[in-house]
């Protein structure tokens, strides 16, 4: 019998029944890979920056089933948008749109983001704008924020104002003012708005002390500005001032006068008030005590206008009379003593009176028939009549004229008629007088020149002018350049202040001058140590700087 054959089949089925066998083991035990990756959520969309959110990654293998996700990498692909860690926590960072992956192996999972940031809010730099020149330009900044308080750049802002004729706005938020007044400028973008008050306060007069310097606003908020020992800013500090300071008390000015070394003004309610040194009772509160906060006068009939002098001060009532008060010694009071006055004092005549000037150590004014008068010292012929001895009463200037204003200087005096000439008398010393001459005039004498004159203001030994073109002229010392015309060269008449301006006053004080022009902006020049001169440093200028904007 033959078997071989049946044993090599044998043989053959086990070998396969082996190979089968370990080839499924095999199968069963091969390592998984990571194929798929799913991101969820797919698409991230954030309205803030600073928001976050965690996607979450799941990760299958070859044969469907969920891995582990330890081994996963996640990336931004633009970081300036959007950040991702390492456990899938996306941040938004900028407004954008951007991706996240998660990587694991060769396989990866993308999930779109997008970052808008949602404006919430809207403020401005400055909800509060002064303008104090016409023509004058400041770009306010509008800032939009998102929910997290995060900047929104090149937001659409629209800008609009109340009053065009007042304050104009562009597109990019540069408000520019045009006239007196106030307006809103408002930034709108959708529901959201925000507003700034402009305030458009322009100067309408000036009045230079001895070493400092006081103006009023057209609105007649006053400010002043210079030396401070005394109290005669007014800001109830003894700090001197560069620039304008406001005027304590929130009081609402008519007129406002500097003196040597105090300042007094009349408020629109016609109370009278004064601060500063008081040495001789020139505050007229009834003692001698300085003040550096403007006080009311001892008595209140009802004050039109003030003048701040030397050691004295005038001021005249809505009755037309004049009262006079603090150093006397001269008879500036008019009172026909030489009795220190500490409260005001009529003076000792029934004239009416329109307009009251104080100089260094006498008075001038003009009566309602536009005749003058002036009392106190007479050394230099200041009063002007013919003499030269002390006045304790009002005395009539020579020469029979008319005139439409007075100034009384250190010790000198200038008037203009109502014809517009110009006449000045006393003290000639450094050619104060402007006729070409150095010799003291007891009697009035026409200025150099052929102008005509609308006004002119006595100092301490110079005189300023307007005239009737509107143009500054000054004359007589010139130390530190209180003439504005460049130098520092003695002026024996008229000289013009320099830069072209077309101005509306000019007050000659102790050492320096000041001016408003016709669009009301404030300019002064000379000695600037004190302060005085209101541009923020403490240097002469031989020529017209513009005061600055009140701090």
């Amino acid at each position: 019998m033959r078997f071989l054959p049946y044993t090599r089949t044998l043989v053959s089925r086990s070998v396969l029944v082996a190979v089968l066998s370990l080839t499924a083991c095999d199968l069963l035990t091969a390592p998984s890979v990571a194929t798929t990756i799913m991101l969820s959520p797919s698409e991230v969309t954030f309205d803030g920056l600073g928001d976050d959110l965690r996607v979450n990654a799941t990760v299958k293998d070859q044969h469907g089933n969920v891995m582990s996700n330890d081994t996963i990498t996640w990336t931004a692909s633009d970081r300036g948008i959007a950040t991702v860690s390492s456990s899938g926590l996306v941040t938004a960072v900028g407004p954008g749109t951007s991706a996240v992956t998660a990587s694991a192996g060769s396989a990866n999972g993308t999930a779109a983001v997008t970052v808008i940031q949602t404006p919430k809010s809207l403020e401005l730099s400055d909800t509060v704008v002064h303008f104090y020149s016409v023509g004058d330009t400041t770009r306010v900044i509008a800032t939009v924020r998102d929910k997290n308080q995060n900047t929104i750049n090149d937001s659409p802002v629209v800008w609009t104002t109340s009053d065009a004729s007042i304050a104009g706005v562009s597109s990019g938020g540069l408000i520019q003012s045009y006239g007196v007044g106030s307006a809103t400028i408002t930034a709108t973008l959708g529901s959201l708005k925000a507003e700034a008050r402009v305030a458009i306060a322009l100067w309408g007069s000036i009045t230079a002390g001895q070493i400092h310097s006081c103006g009023l606003m057209v609105t007649g908020v006053a400010y002043c500005w210079g030396s401070n020992d005394w109290g005669q800013l007014g800001d109830g500090t003894g700090s001197g001032r560069s620039i304008p300071t406001a005027v304590s008390g929130g009081h609402t000015w008519r007129s406002i006068s500097a003196g040597e070394s105090h300042t007094c003004g009349v408020t629109t309610s016609d109370e009278a008030l004064c601060w500063g040194r008081n040495l001789f009772g020139r505050l007229g509160d009834g003692t001698e005590t300085d003040r550096s906060l403007p006080t009311l006068l001892s008595s209140q009939p009802g004050w039109q206008s003030i003048s701040a002098g030397g050691h004295h001060t005038c001021a005249l009532t809505n009755a037309d009379s004049v009262s006079c008060w603090g150093a006397n010694t001269n008879g500036e009071i008019g009172n026909g003593t030489t009795v220190n006055q500490l409260t005001p004092t009529s003076v000792g005549s029934a004239q009416t009176w329109q307009s009251i000037s104080a100089g260094g150590s006498h008075t001038c004014a003009l009566t309602a028939s536009s005749e003058a008068y002036c009392w106190g010292k007479n050394l230099y012929g200041q009063i002007g009549d013919d003499a030269n001895s002390n006045r304790l009463t009002p005395t009539a200037v020579s020469g029979g004229h008319l005139w439409g204003s007075i100034s009384g200087g250190e010790n000198h005096t200038c008037a203009v008629t109502n014809s517009e000439q110009a006449y000045c008398w006393g003290s000639n010393a450094n050619r104060r007088l402007g006729n070409a001459t150095s010799t003291d005039q007891p009697v009035p004498m026409l200025v150099s020149g052929s102008l005509n004159w609308n006004s002119l203001s006595g100092g301490n030994e110079h005189t300023c002018g307007v005239s009737s073109s509107s143009a500054g002229y000054c004359w007589g010392f010139n130390d530190s350049g209180r003439l504005g015309d460049g130098t520092i060269t003695q002026r024996r008449e008229p000289q013009t202040v320099i830069d072209a301006h077309v101005w509306r006053s000019i007050s000659a004080g102790g050492y320096h001058t000041c001016g408003v022009t016709t669009s009301n902006t404030a300019y002064c020049w000379g000695l600037g140590s004190y302060g005085e001169l209101g541009n923020g440093i403490s240097a002469a200028s031989s020529t017209p700087i513009q005061v600055s904007n009140p701090g």
